[in-house]
């Protein structure tokens, strides 16, 4: 299965999703803000397979640590989860490699076809 970068600064969610993700068989590191995405795929000693991203979030967002990600070279597939369609401001992201973005409330299904897809 999956090596999942997992980053929301809701402590709910990420139990939520953690949960859910390593009951499918999913390897999940989980974070709390985009500094700590950065940090993590810095310091990975094997890469991750996808990354989920919270598109907003406190000293770092989802979308400023992807485009800091992207800026260094590292092409991980990304899924941002937010409550709008686009992220927000789809044009905007244009460029980052966003394979998908996932609604709020997450369909899960969806999601780990999503994950299947990207690995």
């Amino acid at each position: 299965m999956a090596r999942v970068l997992l980053a929301d600064d809701s402590e709910t969610i990420l139990l939520l999703l953690r949960t859910r993700l390593e009951m499918e068989g999913h390897d999940v590191e989980t974070v709390v803000d985009g500094q700590g995405v950065v940090d993590a795929v810095r310091a990975a000693t094997a890469p991750h397979d996808v990354l989920l991203l919270d598109a907003m979030m406190p000293r770092k967002s989802g979308i400023d640590a992807l485009r800091e990600l992207r800026a260094a070279g590292v092409d991980t597939p990304a899924l941002i989860v937010s409550a709008h369609t686009d992220g927000g401001d789809g044009e905007e992201h244009e460029g980052l490699g966003i394979a998908a973005y996932v609604t709020k409330p997450i369909d899960f299904p969806q999601l780990f076809t999503l994950i299947a897809e990207l690995t």
